[in-house]
């Protein structure tokens, strides 16, 4: 792929859970980038520290990973006024907001390689599955002792009413 040199959109991190180089508060960069068959690509190029990193040079081969854009927060906005900093990772905002024509509706996180110079650092992501087993067992189990309770309830009321019948007709006869 090669990158055009256009403007890039700095995502702002206050670290990161899948990756271990970000850990304090930096940017992520954002770089449109042009495929062989010409149709255009936002890559993740790494994290930064500061706003100053060098700009990527002619054609490149990256490995990474398609991820999918981030949805929007009600109250925190997407980018600041100039389009320069993003507190959400979406491709078609920012190549609309900065006139990188059409992207595709995906980006590309670089897992590697590391640029001479190591700025931006790209790294691998760790995935990291929550296991809540425990948690969905106790609620399932929890939830059955409360069914099986209210039937319990439910029977003795039926069976002392069933008797209270019983006895007011045995006492009418």
């Amino acid at each position: 792929m090669e990158f055009p040199g256009v403007s890039d959109a700095l995502v702002f991190s206050s670290g990161s859970q899948v990756r271990d180089d970000a850990k304090g508060i930096g940017y992520f960069v954002f770089s449109p980038a042009k495929l062989p068959n010409g149709q255009r690509v936002v890559v993740n190029r790494g994290f930064v520290s500061t706003k100053s990193y060098p700009a990527p040079s002619g054609r490149q081969e990256i490995v990474g990973v398609v991820r999918f854009p981030e949805s929007p927060a009600w109250f925190v906005a997407d980018h600041d006024a100039a389009g320069e900093v993003w507190t959400v990772r979406d491709p078609g905002a920012m190549a609309k907001l900065k006139g990188w024509g059409a992207v595709a509706p995906f980006y590309i996180e670089q897992e590697s390689p590391v640029p001479p110079g190591g700025l931006p650092h790209p790294a691998p992501l760790r995935v990291q599955l929550r296991n809540e087993h425990l948690q969905y067992a106790i609620t399932w189990y929890g939830l059955a002792a409360v069914v099986v309770v209210m039937f319990a309830i439910w029977a003795v009321r039926r069976r002392s009413d069933a008797a209270g019948e019983a006895e007011s007709l045995s006492d009418a006869s």
